[in-house]
This record gives C-alpha cells, sequence and structure tokens, in this order.
C-alpha cells in the first residue's frame, strides 16, 4: 500500500473516532441535562417527568448508553411505582437490569422489585430479589441504597422467624446508618434490632436499642416513631411480667398515636389485658369496651375478637356471668370470619369456664371438649411451623456455603475449598442430628402432654358429675327445710295472729310472735348460707373473714356466745376450694345443729396443727348433750361425710355439761 494512503487512512480513523466522542459526549450531556430536568418536575407533575425521561431513554438506547438507559427505566419506574401501578413498574425496573446488570443500578432495580414483590404478598419472591441486590451491592463501596437492603432483608428475616439472619442483617444495617450519620434510619434499625433480641429473649439487649430508638425519634421529633418505641418497650416489660413498666409505656405511646389509628385500638387491648393482670377492674374494662368501640368502627374483626375474649374472661373472673354472656354471643356472631385459630381458642376457653360457673356441666364438659380438639389443632400447626423454620434455616446455610465454595472456587483456592466443604458437612450434619432430637422431644412432649390433658380431663369431668349428684343431694335437703320452716311455723303464726282479736294479753302475743319470726328469719338464714356457694364469697373477702361473717351472725341471732380460744389459722386461706366447700359444710352443720338441738348459751372454737400436718378444730357448747336419736341424725351425718371427702376423722361426743365436736383431716402449708 502506498504510504500516503496508508496515513490518509489512519487520519480518516481518528478524525472519525474523534467525532464519534464528541457525538458520544454530546449525547451523554444532553441525556444528563435531560435526567436533571425530569427530577426536577417529578415532585410536581410525574407525567411531565415521564416524559422527559423517555425522551431521554429514547436517546440512551440510539447511541448505546446502557448505563443511562438502565438509570432511566429505573427512575420512570419508580414513578409508576409511587403511582401505584406496580405491574408497569416491574417490567421496567426488569428492563433497566436486562441492559446493565453489573452496575450498582441494577442492585437499585433488584431492591425495588423485591418492594413491589412484598406489596403484593410474594414474600419468598421479595426475599429472593432482596438477596439478589445485596449480593450487587457487596461489590462495590456500600452507601445508603445498601444500608437500607440490610434493614429491609433484616425485618423480611425477622417476619419469617428467622432471628439468626435478621439479627445478622439489621446490625450490618446500624453500623452503615451510624457511619453516614442518619438518625432516623438508625432508629429503624434499632427498633428491628430490639424486636428480635425480644423474640430470642434477649431482654435487656432489646430494651436497650429500644430505648436508643427511642431517643433518636424524640431527637427527630418524630411523634410516630416515638409510640412505636413506647409500644415495643411495653411489650418487652409485659414479657419480664413487670406490668407498671408495661401500663406506663402503653400509655405513653396511646398519648402519641391518633385515636383512629390501628394501632391505638391495639394498645387500648392491651391495657386492657394488663389492667386485669393488676386486679383492677374498672381500668381493664374501660380499656377493653374502648378497644371494642374503636375496632367496630375500624371494621377490624380480629382484633375486636381480642377484646371481646380479654372482657368476658375479665367479667368471669368477677363472676358477672350476665356481662360474659354477653360478650360471648358477641364472640359467636364474628367467629366464623376468625381465622386465627388462637382466638377461637380463647373463645372455647371461656365458653367453658362460663358453663361450669352457672353449673351447666354437660355445656361446661362439651365446651371444654370443642377447646381440647382445638389446642389439638394448634399444636400441630406449630410443630409444622417450627419443622419449616429448621428448613428454612438449614436452606439459607445451604446458600450461604454454597456461596462461600463458589468465592473459594473464584480464587482457586482448593485447600480452604475442601476445609470449608468439611465444615459444612459437618454443621449440616449437626444441624439435622439437632434437627432429628428437637422433632422427638416434640414428639415426646406432645404425647405427655396428650396423655396429661387426658388424666386432667377425666378428674374433671368425674368432679363435674359428683358435684351434680352432691347438688342433688343438698337441693332435697334444702326442700325438707323449707318445707318445715313453712308447713311448721308460717301456719302456726297464721293461727296466732287470728288469735290476737280474741286475746286479752295481745302485747304479750306480739312479743311472742316476734320472737318466733325472728327464729324464723335466722333458719331462713341458715338456708340461704347454703344456697349460695362459697366461691361467690370468695372473689369479695378471704375464707377466714367468711367463718368470721357466719360466727358473728350465729352469736347475734342465736343468742350464743362465741369464743375463739385463737385466731383462725392462716392456712385455711391457702387451701383449694374444695377443701374449704367440705370445711364449710362441716362448720354450717355444727352451728345448726347447736342452735336446733343444744339449748346453749356458749360456744368454745379451738384449733391447733400438729407435727404431720393435721389441721385440728375443736366445738365445744354448754348445752344439753346429744341423745341416741341425734347421732343418727342428717346433719351429724353431714359432718361425718364431709370429713372423710378430707380424708380426716370426726368424733362427737359428750361432755360434763355440752357436746363436743372434734374433727382433724389432713392440710397442705402451700395451698
Amino acid at each position: 500500500m502506498n504510504p500516503h494512503l496508508y496515513l490518509l487512512f489512519i487520519l480518516l480513523n481518528v478524525v472519525i473516532s474523534f467525532g464519534q466522542n464528541q457525538k458520544t459526549k454530546q449525547n451523554l450531556l444532553t441525556v444528563e441535562g435531560l435526567i436533571k430536568q425530569g427530577d426536577s418536575l417529578k415532585k410536581i407533575n410525574k407525567d411531565d417527568a415521564l416524559k422527559i425521561f423517555n425522551k431521554a431513554l429514547a436517546i440512551s438506547l440510539d447511541n448505546n448508553l446502557l448505563e443511562q438507559a438502565s438509570i432511566l427505566f429505573k427512575k420512570s419506574g419508580v414513578i409508576y411505582h409511587t403511582k401505584h401501578e406496580y405491574i408497569m413498574a416491574e417490567y421496567l425496573y426488569k428492563k433497566g437490569i436486562a441492559l446493565d446488570s453489573l452496575s450498582i443500578t441494577s442492585a437499585d432495580l433488584l431492591y425495588n422489585i423485591s418492594l413491589i414483590k412484598s406489596i403484593k404478598n410474594q414474600q419468598d419472591s421479595a426475599l429472593f430479589y432482596l438477596e439478589n441486590s445485596i449480593s450487587k451491592y457487596e461489590k462495590f463501596k456500600l452507601n445508603e441504597a445498601a444500608f437500607k437492603a440490610f434493614l429491609r432483608a433484616g425485618i423480611l428475616y425477622k417476619d419469617r422467624q428467622i432471628y439468626e439472619q435478621a439479627l445478622n442483617y439489621s446490625i450490618k444495617a446500624y453500623k452503615g446508618f451510624d457511619s453516614i450519620n442518619n438518625k432516623q434510619k438508625l432508629a429503624d434499625a434499632c427498633t428491628v434490632i430490639g424486636s428480635v433480641q425480644n423474640h430470642l429473649k434477649n431482654y435487656n439487649q432489646s430494651l436497650q436499642y429500644h430505648f436508643e430508638a427511642l431517643e433518636l425519634n424524640s431527637i427527630a421529633n418524630n411523634n410516630y416513631g416515638k409510640a412505636v418505641c413506647y409500644t415495643n418497650i411495653g411489650n418487652v416489660y409485659s414479657n419480664l411480667k413487670e406490668t407498671d413498666s408495661t401500663v406506663l409505656n402503653y400509655e405513653k405511646a396511646l398519648a402519641l398515636f391518633k385515636p383512629t389509628a390501628p394501632q391505638y385500638a391495639v394498645l387500648l387491648n392491651n391495657l386492657g389485658s394488663a389492667y386485669f393482670s393488676l386486679n383492677d377492674f374498672n381500668a381493664s374494662k374501660n380499656y377493653y369496651l374502648e378497644a371494642i368501640k374503636l375496632n367496630e368502627n375500624l371494621k377490624d374483626t380480629i382484633s375486636l375478637m381480642y377484646s371481646f375474649n380479654g372482657i368476658t374472661s375479665l367479667y368471669l373472673e368477677h363472676n358477672n356471668l350476665k356481662k360474659a354472656n354477653e360478650y360471648l354471643n358477641k364472640s359467636s356472631k364474628i367467629l366464623s370470619t376468625i381465622i386465627d385459630k388462637n382466638l377461637e381458642l380463647g373463645y372455647y376457653r371461656n365458653k367453658a369456664n362460663y358453663y361450669e360457673k352457672t353449673k351447666n356441666y354437660q355445656k361446661a364438659i362439651q365446651s371444654q371438649k370443642h377447646y381440647n380438639v382445638l389446642y389439638e389443632k394448634i399444636y400441630n400447626l406449630e410443630t409444622a411451623k417450627i419443622t419449616q423454620k429448621l428448613q428454612a434455616q438449614f436452606d439459607y446455610n445451604k446458600k450461604e456455603n454454597e456461596i462461600l465454595r463458589l468465592k473459594l472456587k473464584d480464587n482457586e483456592n482448593q485447600y480452604l475449598l475442601k476445609e470449608k466443604t468439611k465444615n459444612i458437612r459437618e454443621k449440616n450434619l449437626t444441624l439435622i442430628v439437632l434437627a432429628v432430637i428437637l422433632l422427638l422431644l416434640v414428639v415426646v412432649y406432645y404425647l405427655f402432654l396428650q396423655r396429661q390433658k387426658t388424666i386432667t380431663q377425666k378428674i374433671k369431668i368425674e368432679k363435674l358429675e359428683a358435684i351434680y349428684k352432691g347438688q342433688e343431694s343438698i337441693k332435697k335437703r334444702i326442700s325438707r327445710d323449707l318445707h318445715d320452716i313453712i308447713t311448721t311455723n308460717f301456719d302456726g303464726l297464721r293461727l296466732r295472729v287470728l288469735a290476737l282479736k280474741r286475746s286479752d294479753k295481745i302485747s304479750e302475743k306480739v312479743d311472742e310472735i316476734a320472737t318466733d319470726l325472728k327464729k324464723m328469719n335466722n333458719q331462713i338464714r341458715t338456708v340461704s348460707h347454703r344456697l349460695y356457694p362459697l366461691e361467690m364469697y370468695m372473689g369479695k373477702q378471704k375464707f377466714n373473714d367468711v367463718i368470721m361473717s357466719r360466727l358473728t351472725e350465729f352469736q347475734l341471732y342465736g343468742k350464743v356466745f362465741v369464743e375463739l380460744e385463737n385466731e383462725l389459722p392462716e392456712l385455711l386461706n391457702k387451701q383449694s376450694l374444695t377443701v374449704q366447700n367440705n370445711f364449710y359444710g362441716i362448720f354450717l352443720e355444727v352451728l345448726n345443729n347447736i342452735e336446733k338441738h343444744a339449748v346453749a348459751t356458749k360456744l368454745t372454737i379451738k384449733n391447733s396443727v400438729d407435727n404431720i400436718n393435721n389441721l385440728h378444730f375443736i366445738f365445744e357448747d354448754n348445752g344439753i348433750g346429744i341423745t341416741k336419736d341425734h347421732k343418727e341424725g342428717i346433719g351429724l351425718l353431714n359432718i361425718r361425710q364431709r370429713a372423710e371427702i378430707l380424708e380426716g376423722t370426726c368424733s362427737i361426743t359428750n361432755i360434763q355439761i355440752g357436746t363436743r365436736v372434734h374433727i382433724y383431716f389432713p392440710i397442705s402449708k402451700n395451698g
């Protein structure tokens, strides 16, 4: 070739190349100018901004400016994203990735797709795109977008109850936001870490992060963030059983949330539960009622059911059975719409409790059986969740190990690869062994729990049947007592009142009638005490106070002086309701026999506890003693039967003046 032509050819190539570079630079400047123009417009008019971005995109595609085109696909996608046009937004994000899958822009695009998948409740896909996004970010110098991705991963793994990964990513986000001094995002990272630590039962660490989040939100004057922090702190104190601190923080949160917000209703319900545990009936009731009203307005049936269960339990605890039944009926109307089985479980627990308290033992047993069947279903679901969680943990570790293997392969470090592979196998083997052991423990615990529940239910049903038979016996006796009072006393009084017309000593006769009426009043009062269940008193006063109240009435109406040689033992207050019921029955029979038959003016009561924990009670009156006929009476027979139920002994004997009743039975010092 002619040297001159060769030089000319080279010169022409240089000129053409220079011209192309100049054109590329000019197009790049044009595109960047349009991007700035679109950015300034998107807050004012999104549609106009889209037109500018589309114009810039056309120039980028025509001139093979792939990096700029990818950025423009992202910016256009974000506009559709904010307009809630998610299909179009996802399409544009994927177009951007197809053009440029190596730059940090592709990490942003993958992160944005993850957000859309979360909005669509496609959490598995969301996690997939998020993990890919993070792997891209980690190849570049970490920036605020990467820290947001870490925080997002922490939240998603927390929601999936994979707490190790959640904590790992959240701490990365915490360190990142701290390094760039982003206080608000740092507060969000603290909140996520605090919640994860709470789930892991690291309560002190949880409180540390929640208080740090509270301080950061206070500096930023973020009332919503502060409200969330107070709520989370209250939740931790609730787990620690520190109810006063729980209430304090919930009330602080309540003051910051808007009264129409769903979180406000949740807090009202939580406060109702907290005051319930503090035995503050009025405060608990008021918060539950306020929560119910707000949830009805919000049409939130799940939260409403929580409030219905709470207030029903409250009324049952305080024996307001009418109100409890009212809310049970309200609960039943929305029960079919509730998918949360734990709420349904609470409903049947309350229902069984209600029917037991109203003495409808057949329905109580039916409700308890419903509860048992549902409990077994929930337990099986929880077991399945544990298995899924272990599988997810295993899959995550497997994926992490695979990533590590690929990195080692890229570095051609075969020795390290072998060592890591060995560790992976050992770790996986350990995980599998632990999973098998855990599943075996779960199965053994489940079988043990079922056996215990079967035994408990059998005892409970036998107890209910025994109570039913006992009630029938008591009804017959009360019927006979009422018959005696009415036929014997009232008919006699009627005749004596009619005779007053013909009597000269009216005043004397009136006094006699008044005395007889007083005796009848005392007899009816005695029957009333038998009718009124002991447990109805126990919600208002201690068992010893009930005994003292009966003794005061007996002394007042029976005209018998009562002497307690020593105070009633505090151990009586700690005994089970069954022990207290039977002792109370013995006590009433003793007083009744003294009043009816003994013709006594004084009753002496002694008590003591011997060295083998038998409680002794001795009742001595100064009456006429006990006859052979009285020894065979129903009242004394009832005393002996109740003593046998208490696994104790009863002796009834005549003394020099009067009668002596001595009972003793084993007691528990812890109730």
